[in-house]
């Protein structure tokens, strides 16, 4: 096929090879069709090459480190063994980016196919999975996992943390004992001070 045309442009044409004269001219114009059809077969391929570029990145672009596939609209699609894929949702668009740890309020999910990043609880603000909890949201007390609006029963608040811990048996039976304690003094200073009746001595 190379040898078809000794020159291939738009704008000049075919030139033949080989027979000088009137020959060298009508073999010029038999082979101008296929001369154009290989200048198009070019056209295409050269586009279609373009295309998976853009498309399918080797990760060596500044929005695709880490990527097996990705595009400019929309980041990156696959990443890298060991790399979590974290997919950032602005309205109606998404941008996938390859991560070694996930970001907050977000977990790693590994598998067969790819390793992704997934969105905590609505309440939690970091966890170890959908279902447990690490850290919990303004106004939510964290208690085995969860993330509540108030701790439980026979927990307390920690202050700094939110967590709810449970009471110490020991502080709670002293303090059991205390308000017992507390209960028969009230009950002694009432007794004495009710009057007494005349005779009753």
């Amino acid at each position: 096929m190379r040898n078809a045309c000794h020159e291939l442009s738009p704008h000049s044409g075919c030139r033949a090879v080989g027979a000088p004269g009137r020959q060298e001219h009508q073999a010029a114009q038999m082979r101008a069709p296929l001369c154009l059809l290989l200048l198009l077969a070019h056209a295409v391929d050269m586009l279609a090459l373009h295309r998976r570029k853009k498309q399918a990145g080797t990760g060596l672009g500044a929005n695709c480190t880490g990527c097996v596939i990705c595009s400019d609209e929309n980041g990156c699609s696959a990443c890298q063994q060991r790399l979590f894929l974290f997919i950032r949702r602005e309205g109606i668009r998404q941008y996938g980016k390859c991560v070694h740890d996930c970001p907050l309020s977000f977990f790693g999910i590994r598998g067969q196919e790819a390793n992704r990043c997934k969105k905590c609880g609505a309440t939690c603000e970091s966890c170890f999975s959908q279902d447990f909890c690490i850290r919990c949201k303004k106004r939510f007390h964290l208690y085995k996992g969860k993330c509540l609006p108030a701790c439980p029963p026979g927990t307390l608040t920690h202050q700094s943390t939110r967590e709810c811990q449970e009471r110490n048996p020991r502080q709670k039976s002293r303090k059991d004992r205390k308000d017992r304690k507390d209960r028969r003094q009230r009950k002694d200073r009432k007794l004495e001070r009710r009057p007494q009746l005349p005779g009753s001595q």
